[in-house]
């Protein structure tokens, strides 16, 4: 329920800003690596996990002055990994803001760069037929928090209406409440949108 609320919040704030934005819908590739670290007896050990898939969702653009604008929207990312022929699944729901300045090189041609937060949520992720890894508990506490900020930046080009860019965004939160243990995931991702 939580989630429904957190995803409408954000398309009504979306809809609303973007009254005077250019709106488009944007899809891609994605990628996720979560990096697991943790000390136990003076010994620390690292995991990672790389999941690959898609993005869809409405993004938005809106002039601030010259070559400067904010691009942001609402993307929902469906992620795989298979191990061991155990498959991972993850939802997640990121909502992008950044500043972006755009250079014009031809006729219709701009390149531009960008850069700014990454609001990511976790809705789930699941290990073959175990439990959502975001609802787990230790002692009352969720295990792993599914709200991430993260800090992107990428470049791109726009042709008219078609938008084609490539991002990655770094964790900047712990998403572990376990002691001596760090929990962070960074993102690729490569996309191609279409502005109405």
């Amino acid at each position: 329920m939580r989630t429904i609320k957190f995803s409408l919040v954000a398309l009504a704030t979306l809809l609303t800003v973007g009254a005077s934005a250019q709106i488009g819908i944007q899809a891609g590739y994605s990628s996720s690596t979560q990096t697991v670290t943790g000390s136990l007896l003076g010994v620390t050990a690292t995991s990672k996990v790389t999941m690959n898939g898609f993005h869809v969702g409405p993004v938005a653009e809106m002039t601030v002055q010259g070559p400067i604008s904010l691009q942001y929207g609402l993307l929902y990312n469906y992620l795989t990994a298979t191990e061991s022929n155990i498959k991972t699944v993850a939802h997640e729901l990121d909502l992008p803001v950044r500043i972006a300045a755009s250079f014009p090189v031809g006729n219709g041609l701009n390149l531009f760069a960008f850069g700014g937060p990454n609001f990511n949520y976790a809705i789930s992720q699941k290990t073959g037929d175990g439990d959502n890894m975001y609802s787990q508990e230790l002692n009352g506490k969720k295990i792993v928090s599914p709200f991430d900020v993260q800090l992107g930046a990428g470049a791109g080009l726009k042709y008219n209406s078609l938008i084609l860019k490539v991002g990655y965004d770094w964790g900047l939160l712990n998403k572990s409440s376990i002691d001596n243990t760090t929990f962070k995931s960074n993102a690729l991702k490569i996309s191609l949108a279409y502005m109405f």
